[in-house]
């Protein structure tokens, strides 16, 4: 009697052995996490969702003008300042032109305009010169450029350094003058339509 309850014993603790080694032989297998779980994507796999704008663009740029004369446009580069739009001045003639120089207006008389390029030159402006021909006496000379670009290239490096210069196309015909700007984009064309007329300009003649 006390031999079969021993055997019934062994048997027991057997088959518990071999149902534990069984288990552990078996790889972990991970849950898969619930539905409602959030799940990780690749910024790449990101999509906007329907409906979603994109970030908003950069103002438009403009021409503002042609202004009757100087003090017309001055005016009004005084109101787009008082709203927070930096104007540059741009001069023109009708027909095609044959480059744009870049230039500040005539000086009183040339020694005013010899102590201006000095003071220039000190500052750090390079190619700078007084001009002493005809209409264009004691003008300060800031570049001479074959393309429209190079011309604005150059008035920002200028404005980088404290100076207003004024561009000027070369060309037949009467002068016209104007002013361009880009418009900042919490500034919209309906604020300033009021101070003068203007037409969208490529914003790559203000770069």
């Amino acid at each position: 009697m006390f031999l079969r309850a021993a055997i019934v014993i062994l048997t027991c603790l057997n088959l518990g052995a071999v149902a534990w080694w069984v288990a552990g032989s078996q790889p972990n297998r991970t849950l898969p996490p619930p539905p409602e779980a959030p799940q990780l994507r690749l910024v790449a796999e990101l999509k906007p969702a329907a409906g979603a704008k994109p970030a908003a663009a950069d103002g438009v740029c403009l021409r503002f003008g042609p202004f009757a004369g100087p003090a017309a446009r001055t005016g009004a580069a005084e109101s787009l300042a008082a709203i927070g739009v930096q104007a540059t001045p741009f001069e023109d003639r009708s027909g095609a032109a044959s480059g744009w120089d870049v230039f500040l207006p005539a000086q009183a008389d040339h020694a005013a305009a010899v102590a201006l390029v000095d003071k220039l030159k000190t500052a750090g402006v390079a190619d700078v010169f007084v001009m002493n021909d005809g209409r264009n006496a004691n003008r300060i000379a800031l570049g001479r450029f074959s393309s429209e670009a190079g011309a604005r290239r150059r008035v920002d490096e200028l404005r980088a350094q404290g100076v207003a210069p004024v561009i000027e196309a070369r060309g037949n015909g009467s002068k016209r003058i104007w002013l361009d700007a880009r418009l900042p984009a919490s500034i919209g064309q309906a604020r300033v339509a009021a101070i003068a007329p203007s037409q969208v300009l490529d914003c790559s003649h203000l770069q």
